[in-house]
């Protein structure tokens, strides 16, 4: 943990891991491979799409745990070393790509075609963030005449 000095942070209580979020995002050095493109396809789904090239599915790791989708590869080198290579451009290296999901974002499906590895994710709304409808009762009260 980084120790903050600031008079203004002091007085900030229970945001340790807030911190230390900001600490890791400023220390961050963004990778290039894979490339990769996050997609918005409605309001409530999402595809992630990596280039993949080269792998096949038993070489690729998908996996969810507290909020971060961490995706892994390698591929079995024995192969290119048994083989005598021009030129080698296709890029196996192994890799570690992680993507923060917010809290209500859940991994649908994941399939490798073609070369691309594309996630599927949902966000589920809760029930006290959906908007409501509220029911318009008519309130005209009926008259009643009096017989003379």
């Amino acid at each position: 943990m980084t120790f903050i000095t600031s008079p203004l942070m002091k007085s900030f209580v229970g945001f340790d891991n807030l911190f230390d979020e900001f600490d890791r995002i400023s220390n961050f050095k963004d990778q290039s491979y894979p490339a990769y493109d996050i997609k918005k396809v409605s309001d409530t789904d999402y595809k992630i799409s990596l280039a993949l090239a080269g792998f096949s599915e038993n070489d690729i790791n998908a996996e969810m745990k507290d909020g971060i989708l961490t995706v892994t590869a390698s591929s079995n080198e024995d192969d290119y070393e048994a083989n005598t290579y021009i030129h080698r451009g296709i890029a196996k290296r192994p890799f570690n790509r992680q993507f923060r999901l917010a809290e209500n974002i859940e991994v649908i499906d994941a399939e490798l075609t073609n070369g691309m590895l594309i996630i599927s994710l949902h966000k589920n709304i809760p029930e006290a963030e959906k908007p409501k409808q509220i029911t318009i009762r008519n309130s005209v009260k009926s008259l009643s005449k009096k017989a003379a």
